[in-house]
Order: C-alpha cells, then sequence, then structure tokens
C-alpha cells in the first residue's frame, strides 16, 4: 500500500510551484530522518512531478569527529544504493567562527548556505531541497517571536526561498517522518548533538515546546504551522503592496545609494511606515539578517526628526541621513571604501590564467566527452563548465554594473544582476567585489555564484571551456 507522505508531498510540491517539468533537484542529505525521508520520497515521485535528475548533496562540519565522518560515509552509500550521484563538501566551522561575533549554529548554517550555492551552478542544477519539517516551523516561528521580530517576521520559512531552496516537507510532521521511515524499514543515522541542550534550538525543542505541549496545547506545532502559514499569505500580499508604493516612496536609486521623500514617509500609517523601512533596507542588502523592530522604529524616528543632518547607523556599515525632505539609505564612508573592485575589466584573449582583484581565474578547454552520449562533467569547486561553442571571444572580466542581466541556469528569461543578488542575499557592500566573466554577449558566469543557462553544457556539447577560481 502507498504511504499517504508520497501523495501529500506531490501536492504540496505542485501547489507551491516548487519543481518545474525537468528540474535538475539537489536533495542535501545531513543523513538524519528528515534528509533520509526526503530523498526517498523525491525519488519515488521523480515521474510524477517530472524532476529531471536528482543529485545528493553532503556538507561535513567537522564539528562531531568520526561521527560526522561517519554520516558522510553513510550518506554516500545511500546514494550509491539508490543510483544518484552524491557531492560532499566540508568545512572546519570552528576555525570560521574565530573573529566573528556569531553563535557556532550560524557559523555551521553560513558555510553550509555557501556550499549549496556553489553545487547549484557546479552541478547545473535548478533546485535545492532541504528537509524542514513543521516542527522545525513552529521552533523557528518561536524562536523569532522571542527574538522581537514583527508581524513579517512570523511566516517562517519559506516553501519556496530566495536562491531555488525549496522545503518539500514543511507540511508533515516528524513523527509522520519517523512512521515513514520505520514502515518502509528506511535506516537513517542520529546526530547525537542534537539530543544535548547545546544551542537555542536544541533547548526549545527538547525542552520548552515538550512543556507547552503538556500544558497549554497538545497540538501546538500544528497550530503554530498553520499560523506561519497565515502570515505568509498577508505577506505575499503586502509584498505586492510594496512594489506598487515604492515608485512614490522612492525617489532615488541605485546600487550605492536609495533617497526616500521623506513627507511621502510622514504620511504613511506608523505600521505601513515600518514595512517601507524593511522593504528599503531589504532592497539595499539583500537581505533583512541583523534588522531588529529597534532598528527599524529608529529609522522612523530619524523620518519624524525635523532636523537635517542626523544620522543612525545599522548593521554592516548601513547609515541612514535625514538629508531635507528625504532619507537617504548609504554606506558609511569607513564601510564604503572595500565595495569598488581593485580591477576595471581584464580582457581575456584566449584560455590561461588571470588575475582580477586579488583573485586568479584559469580558464582551460576540456575535450567534451562524445556527443550524445548523455555525460556530464563532474562538478570541480569554484568552476565552471561551459560550451565553448557558446562563448563569443573575447572575454572579459568586470564587476557588476546598474543594468546587468544575465539569464541565471535553469531559467527561461533574463534576470537583473542586481534582482539575482538580492534574492541571494548578498549584500550591496559585497556585490562589486564578485567577478562576472562575459563575452562578447552576456555574462557567461557570476564566478563563484550562477552559471548563465546559456552557455551551459549538454550532451551535444563538443568542446568545453572550463573557467576555475584558483
Amino acid at each position: 500500500m502507498q504511504h499517504s507522505l508520497l501523495n501529500r508531498l506531490s501536492d504540496f510540491v505542485v501547489r507551491h510551484h516548487l519543481i518545474s517539468p525537468g528540474d535538475h533537484v539537489l536533495v542535501a542529505v545531513s543523513g538524519g530522518p528528515d534528509s533520509i525521508a526526503l530523498l526517498h520520497l523525491l525519488a519515488h515521485q521523480r515521474e510524477s512531478l517530472a524532476i529531471g535528475r536528482i543529485s545528493v548533496l553532503h556538507f561535513n562540519h567537522r564539528l562531531r569527529g568520526a561521527e560526522s565522518d561517519a554520516d558522510c560515509v553513510f550518506v554516500r552509500s545511500v546514494a550509491e544504493k539508490m543510483g544518484l550521484p552524491v557531492v560532499c563538501g566540508e568545512e572546519d566551522v570552528r576555525r570560521y567562527r574565530q573573529g566573528r561575533t556569531i553563535s557556532m549554529e550560524m557559523a555551521a548554517r553560513e558555510l553550509r548556505h555557501r556550499f549549496f550555492r556553489r553545487s547549484l551552478d557546479q552541478c547545473a542544477a535548478q533546485r535545492i531541497a532541504l528537509g524542514h519539517t513543521s516542527n522545525d516551523q513552529a521552533e523557528e516561528v518561536l524562536l523569532r517571536l522571542l527574538r522581537g521580530v514583527g508581524p513579517s517576521g512570523m511566516e517562517g520559512m519559506r516553501p519556496l526561498g530566495p536562491g531555488g531552496v525549496i522545503r518539500p516537507l514543511l507540511f508533515a510532521a516528524r513523527a509522520e517522518i519517523l512512521e515513514y521511515l520505520h514502515d518502509l524499514k528506511i535506516p537513517f543515522r542520529e546526530d547525537s548533538s542534537n539530543l544535548e541542550p547545546v544551542c537555542r534550538r536544541n533547548v526549545l525543542r527538547l525542552q520548552v515546546l515538550p512543556l507547552l505541549e503538556k500544558h497549554f496545547h497538545p497540538h501546538l506545532v500544528r497550530t503554530l504551522s498553520r499560523h506561519a502559514r497565515l502570515v505568509a499569505e498577508e505577506e505575499s500580499w503586502w509584498s505586492d503592496r510594496m512594489r506598487a508604493m515604492w515608485p512614490e516612496i522612492c525617489s532615488f536609486e541605485t546600487s550605492e545609494r536609495i533617497e526616500l521623500d521623506r513627507e511621502a514617509l510622514r504620511a504613511l500609517h506608523p505600521p505601513l511606515q515600518r514595512r517601507v523601512f524593511r522593504h528599503a533596507v531589504e532592497r539595499f542588502r539583500g537581505h533583512l539578517m541583523g534588522i531588529s523592530t529597534a532598528h527599524v522604529l529608529a529609522l522612523c524616528r530619524l523620518a519624524a526628526t525635523d532636523a537635517s543632518g542626523k544620522e543612525i547607523h545599522l548593521p554592516d556599515g548601513l547609515r541612514a541621513v535625514a538629508e531635507g525632505h528625504r532619507i537617504l539609505l548609504a554606506l558609511a564612508p569607513d564601510a564604503a571604501g572595500p565595495v569598488a573592485p581593485a580591477a576595471g575589466r581584464v580582457i581575456v584573449p584566449a584560455p590561461g590564467r588571470y588575475d582580477y582583484a586579488g583573485m586568479t581565474i584559469d580558464i582551460r578547454k576540456e575535450v567534451s566527452a562524445k556527443p550524445g552520449s548523455g555525460a556530464l562533467p563532474t562538478p570541480v569547486p569554484n568552476a565552471a563548465h561551459m560550451d565553448a561553442d557558446a562563448i563569443r571571444w573575447p572575454m572579459t572580466i568586470r564587476s557588476w554594473k546598474p543594468g546587468d542581466r544575465f539569464r541565471p541556469l535553469g531559467l527561461r528569461g533574463t534576470k537583473k544582476l542586481q534582482d539575482f543578488f538580492t534574492d541571494s542575499k548578498i549584500p550591496r557592500s559585497e556585490r562589486r567585489r564578485i567577478p562576472l566573466l562575459c563575452d562578447g554577449e552576456k555574462i557567461c558566469w557570476v564566478v563563484g555564484r550562477r552559471l548563465d543557462d546559456r552557455v551551459k553544457v549538454t550532451p551535444q556539447t563538443k568542446e568545453i571551456i572550463v573557467a576555475e577560481l584558483i
């Protein structure tokens, strides 16, 4: 008998438009029950969902020594038994955290998601599937509430996130996942660190939520997940509203600054004014990480003041200044210095090694597998594989400029590079540091981030151009 999770997953994927026909889906697999269940469910429904390819991703945080290494071995064996390709990465999270004022959990997340973004490009994939469940959603909503986020932050995690991230299991409770694995006798591994209150999320999961369920609501996870869905629906409406209002509020916008009409801001109802400021900061930075309700309220007070020249400072070197009839958002002078690249443009007349802004990009030719065989190149870290016939020489290496567009791998139409950076949550202060490898007609590779769909390697490719950041 077919397990109910299979049809429910398919319905959830279709309802939220998580996968398009022919998509190459990367499934992030830690070895734990949620990600193992996700892998098996997607593999089982591959034909009904018209998934083109499925590959397995595994990231070793190197936090648990031999246990972490054993997880990697386990995931490789699972992928091999299922006949799926696997891409593994690893980083020293403890070393990365040194000198950064972030938690171990946040450091691990940053490195893990950096690996995910890189793999999306290297594997010519369109989606990265994560195994978050309704329990994870409930925990996220409570954590955000305890941090004091505003109403918009209460939508929790989205089924379809930026950068191709999808969460096909947000509808399912962890108990259902375990039941599915037990019924089908599918093995998985337990992360011992999840059983200890070593971080806030674990304290919430192991101690707080059970207490709330016992004394307040036995189905609290379901209730919090429903709350997140309702907020998400409202936020979708607000997002449309913000886009429609933006031209009335924003009088000037470039990659370096945003100017808001002060009088138009003052005329807004306070909740709407707060949303406008959040929208403005997100457009400038590409994300709202580190922006609290206190920051937004400070921006509202700045708009209300009659003083000119008054300013406040926000995370990542962003400052807001009251200047006459406008509120200016820009990088503080001491933060704006490194935004411009160290080099303007490098001409690439032929394959070779080229230095740009302190980085070296190696460009070489490789003979493809027999055309028509269906064999595609093995992904290489920090590298892009391009069809040589799709390149128009000479190539150039340069930085982003306003108006740049490209066609992200897997998309049919073009997209503003500024919007791509925003979706990928890349701060404006970092955008000009990212090299662009271009040919005579187009951006071919946003280096280390995303390939252009027009230069992708196909089974018919005869010769490959490999560009690698070394």
